[in-house]
């Protein structure tokens, strides 16, 4: 079992290149491993893949290894969380760096500013529709 929780999350600790195999969804940290059974947190997020947010290509992944990542913590969506019966929902055994981001709401995309066609005069469309009526009937 964990000794590792977050938010009264348990996370497992791997080495920070191991997200690559975890294609699952799940929250994962970049951290430091500190002196004795505790993790420094630099970063924490929700992904849909770990495997394709947790790796060289993210935007705090420089920034984090010049602070000494070594570990990454997952929590991983497809597996039961096993609690302790005295965990408290707020329970952390983790350290945060002053500088540490959480990114648990994922900003949505935001797509190309696309002008949509010109809306015809409703007015006109029905004054138009009325006149071949009233045609239709002479």
């Amino acid at each position: 079992m964990s000794d590792i929780y977050i938010g009264g999350v348990p996370f497992l600790a791997l080495g920070h290149h191991d997200g690559r195999f975890i294609r699952t969804a799940g929250l994962f940290a970049f951290a430091r491993r500190q002196p004795g059974s505790r993790y420094l947190v630099l970063h924490l997020e929700i992904a849909e893949g770990i495997s394709r947010s947790a790796d060289a290509s993210h935007p705090r992944w420089g920034w984090a290894l010049r602070l000494g990542m070594d570990t990454l913590l997952v929590h991983l969506f497809s597996r039961k969380a096993i609690l302790p019966a005295d965990a408290t929902p707020d329970w952390e055994t983790v350290d945060w760096h002053p500088q540490a981001q959480v990114a648990l709401f994922p900003e949505p995309p935001v797509e190309a500013d696309r002008s949509l066609p010109a809306r015809p005069d409703s007015g006109a469309a029905l004054q138009g529709h009325s006149a071949s009526r009233i045609r239709q009937r002479s």
